[in-house]
């Protein structure tokens, strides 16, 4: 019989959020079926460039959530993270990966990072000024996500920002950048880049929105 593929998010066991550890769980627990890659990934874990990361992560999280200021949780932005994990991990130097439309956010968040002393490289989704007939696209007007990540690349950026990349473009910057990097802004025109309240509303009355008839 076709082992069953991982659906953690349907598991009613959670063993894995439990002290319980002796708790059977279903064969299509990924901790199951793939012991050899529980190995694998600790040793992955290990290598200095995945250590550095985990190091700035604790650091961050210890001061995000800090047991005698229960509160203080509640009064971490995200750029209020990303500026602290850079300064966790001594990085200097900040990219931001913009949607063209999204500009005067960028622009802000621009200016937020250098008054706290990092410096900045942005770049546009429409730097290059592709001919989208160029790379077999249609229109008059075409991003170039590859040369965004190539021009950060260039200006040996230690953290990047992507602000509002359309999709597919997200995944070309991700493919071809080699700093660190993380999302600020993930671009949904339908609920003012604030994706999750799908899911809100999918959970609620409305739950027939995303129904395609």
């Amino acid at each position: 019989m076709e082992r069953q593929s991982p659906q953690c998010v349907k598991c009613t066991i959670l063993r894995c959020g439990s002290p319980e550890k002796n708790r059977k769980v279903p064969a299509s627990c990924p901790t199951e079926k793939y012991p050899d890659l529980v190995r694998e990934t600790i040793d992955k874990f290990m290598l200095p460039e995945n250590q550095a990361i985990n190091q700035g992560w604790l650091a961050l999280m210890n001061k995000v959530v800090d047991p005698e200021k229960p509160r203080e949780k509640f009064s971490w932005t995200r750029v209020d993270e990303i500026i602290e994990y850079a300064k966790i991990r001594g990085m200097k130097r900040i990219g931001i990966a913009t949607c063209y439309a999204l500009m005067s956010e960028s622009r802000s968040l621009s200016d937020i990072l250098e008054r706290n002393g990092f410096d900045v490289v942005s770049v546009s989704c429409l730097c290059g000024e592709v001919n989208p007939q160029d790379v077999g696209m249609p229109g008059d007007i075409f991003c170039n996500p590859i040369m965004q990540a190539e021009v950060l690349n260039r200006e040996k950026t230690e953290l990047n920002i992507m602000v509002g990349l359309c999709l597919g473009h997200d995944i070309l910057f991700l493919r071809h950048c080699k700093a660190e990097t993380t999302p600020l802004v993930v671009k949904d025109r339908a609920l003012g880049h604030n994706p999750v309240a799908a899911l809100y509303l999918n959970q609620g009355f409305f739950r027939d929105r995303f129904t395609r008839g």
